[in-house]
């Protein structure tokens, strides 16, 4: 992986926010949040996913504890959602009733004894980062390899996190080097060299991440453009997860505990 000298244009985004609050029906204290398309809201608590229509109900709720705690849900296709327990080396599929769709995916069972993040791709493909191993793994919905590929980074690279917008891009989190961007088939994008990153999400023409109290806004350019970053006027505390959907920011602070801005 090449070593790329980088031009960053910091701006300021002032956003008019109307309120902020803590989610009156989120009860339980969470490690995750995200939303699907429509907007509707998944956290997880240990073992238990709870699934939230946009207005705030508990609509449903899902929890097998016989693979342990949630490690990651990835509602971007709200058809099959992905749960991935680290843990047990297990995936389930889920459809938008958050029911099972097939039998467990065992990683183990491939060989895949190291696999630290999973993210569908698309309908049907499943993408895997492997710590120990440092690939970035696609594969079938039966978990039989379609591409791999190996990432080179100077130094200790242990990404915390790994968004997809299907068949588009692909971004790691690594909290020392920043985020590694790839595109759908794996290969190397770019790398935004900005360390102490805590939480992201990443669409198809931006990624927004907190570092250092704030939200920023970094803008996905051509390949010779100056890196473009804007600061959203936000200023949140130490968080774990954080989600943008339909004009809610919505967060989860280092008690657990769940907000939501409206702007």
């Amino acid at each position: 992986m090449k070593q790329l000298i980088t031009i960053i244009i910091i701006t300021t985004v002032a956003l008019s926010v109307s309120a902020q609050e803590r989610l009156f029906f989120a009860d339980k204290l969470y490690e995750s949040v995200t939303t699907d398309v429509q907007g509707n809201l998944y956290l997880t608590s240990n073992a238990c996913l709870d699934f939230f229509t946009p207005d705030g109900k508990l609509h449903l709720n899902y929890s097998d504890p016989t693979w342990g705690n949630i490690t990651k849900v990835d509602a971007g296709i709200a058809s099959k959602i992905l749960v991935f327990y680290r843990e047990s080396g297990i995936i389930i599929l889920l459809n938008n009733e958050i029911a099972p769709i097939s039998n467990p995916l065992s990683l183990f069972d491939k060989g895949w004894m190291t696999i630290s993040l999973a993210a569908m791709g698309n309908p049907n493909k499943i993408v895997l980062y492997d710590d120990a191993n440092q690939d970035l793994i696609i594969t079938d919905l039966s978990l039989n390899m379609l591409s791999q590929t190996h990432i080179t980074v100077p130094g200790e690279f242990h990404p915390t996190d790994m968004q997809v917008v299907p068949e588009h891009r692909i971004a790691l989190l690594d909290t020392l080097h920043g985020i590694c961007l790839f595109d759908f088939f794996g290969t190397f994008e770019k790398m935004i060299p900005i360390p102490g990153i805590q939480a992201m999400q990443l669409t198809k023409d931006h990624i927004f991440y907190h570092n250092k109290g704030l939200l920023w806004r970094y803008d996905l350019p051509s390949s010779n453009s100056p890196l473009k970053i804007q600061e959203i006027n936000i200023s949140i505390p130490e968080i774990f997860a954080f989600h943008i959907s339909q004009n809610n920011l919505y967060y989860i602070d280092d008690k657990n505990v769940v907000w939501r801005i409206v702007f």
